[in-house]
């Protein structure tokens, strides 16, 4: 698994709610584990209709603390949940979108491994909205480059 994102909150929503939040928003993931599954766990997806492999895993709020000291965070929190997933663009979409989703219908708090600074459910949405875009552009990008021809050798 690659990048990080912590959900902190005080509910841990079931699967199916989760799913409906994510619809709501209009966001593109899919979970294709269709079972309920435990908040420590694998499971699979479906972002930008490309396969993702997510983790959802409990931690202490103590180890998030020590992660990022400069971070103040609430006093309490019954459910601190990191949220894995393997390192593609639709991965970094879907899990910045599932978890946007996830703080909407929970209430909580996100902190992702790159801006180390607290996002609310509004803030959050509007990042993995701006992500989607951000990302599908560079994917563009990158498959140009990779789809261009070389430079022509002389002979």
């Amino acid at each position: 698994m690659g990048m990080e994102i912590y959900l902190l909150t005080n509910d841990a929503p079931p699967i199916q709610e989760w799913q409906g939040a994510i619809d709501a928003l209009a966001f593109d993931v899919r979970f294709l584990d269709k079972r309920e599954f435990p908040h420590e766990t694998r499971f699979k997806t479906e972002c930008q209709g490309k396969p993702v492999l997510m983790e959802l895993v409990r931690v202490d709020l103590a180890y998030i603390r020590d992660e990022y000291p400069a971070v103040i965070f609430p006093e309490h929190v019954l459910h601190v949940h990191v949220l894995r997933w393997d390192m593609s663009f639709a991965g970094s979409v879907g899990a910045y979108q599932a978890a946007a989703a996830y703080l909407s219908l929970a209430k909580g708090l996100m902190i992702d491994s790159e801006e180390a600074k607290l996002k609310t459910p509004e803030e959050a949405i509007k990042l993995a909205r701006e992500m989607a875009v951000e990302i599908s552009a560079l994917e563009a990008a990158v498959m140009a480059l990779a789809t261009k021809p070389g430079p022509k050798s002389r002979s």
